[in-house]
C-alpha cells in the first residue's frame, strides 16, 4: 500500500519562520514611524494652594492633525502634586506643541475586571470642570527641549 504524505519543501519551512519575523519587524518599524520625538515635561497640580496627590493629568493636542499617535501625553501626580509626563513609555515626555489639559482624580472601578473608571471618593475633590480638557481652561506649551510647566493652580470655587 502506498502512502502519500505531503512533503514539505525546506524553503516553505524557512518561510514559515522568516515571514512572521519580518512582519513583526515591520510592525515594530511602523510603530517607530508613528512615534514623534518627545521632550521631558514636569509640573505640579495644586487645589486652593495645596498639592493634589493622585491626580491624572491628560494633555490633548490643540492641533490633533500634527499628532501622529493615538495615545495622548499624560501623567499622575505624587504626594506633592508633582508630575512627569509620558506619551509612549514611562517619563518620556510629550511631543512639542500646544495642549489643552484636563485634570481629575480617577480610580479603577470597584467591579473586578472592569476597565471603567470612576471618580475617586477621596478627601480631595477637584471640580468636574477641570476633568475635561475642553472645559478646564488649562493649557500647556511643550517646547522642543525639557519643559518645566508653571503649576496648574486649581480652585474649588
Amino acid at each position: 500500500m502506498l502512502s502519500f504524505a505531503p512533503r514539505r519543501c525546506p524553503c516553505v519551512s524557512a518561510l514559515l519562520v522568516v515571514i512572521p519575523a519580518l512582519l513583526s519587524g515591520c510592525a515594530k518599524q511602523e510603530f517607530q514611524n508613528l512615534r514623534q520625538p518627545t521632550h521631558a515635561v514636569q509640573g505640579q497640580v495644586t487645589l486652593d494652594g495645596k498639592p493634589v496627590a493622585n491626580a491624572t493629568i491628560v494633555f490633548k493636542p490643540v492641533d490633533a492633525a500634527k499628532f501622529k499617535w493615538r495615545e495622548q501625553p499624560q501623567a499622575k501626580s505624587d504626594a506633592e502634586g508633582r508630575f512627569t509626563v509620558f506619551t509612549y513609555e514611562a517619563n518620556d515626555g510629550a511631543p512639542a506643541g500646544d495642549y489643552k489639559v484636563g485634570i481629575a482624580i480617577l480610580a479603577a472601578a470597584e467591579e473586578e475586571g472592569s476597565d471603567q473608571v470612576r471618580r475617586e471618593k477621596a478627601a480631595v475633590k477637584i471640580p468636574a470642570r477641570y476633568g475635561d480638557a475642553a472645559t478646564s481652561g488649562l493649557t500647556a506649551k511643550v517646547e522642543s527641549k525639557p519643559t518645566e510647566l508653571p503649576p496648574f493652580e486649581l480652585t474649588s470655587r
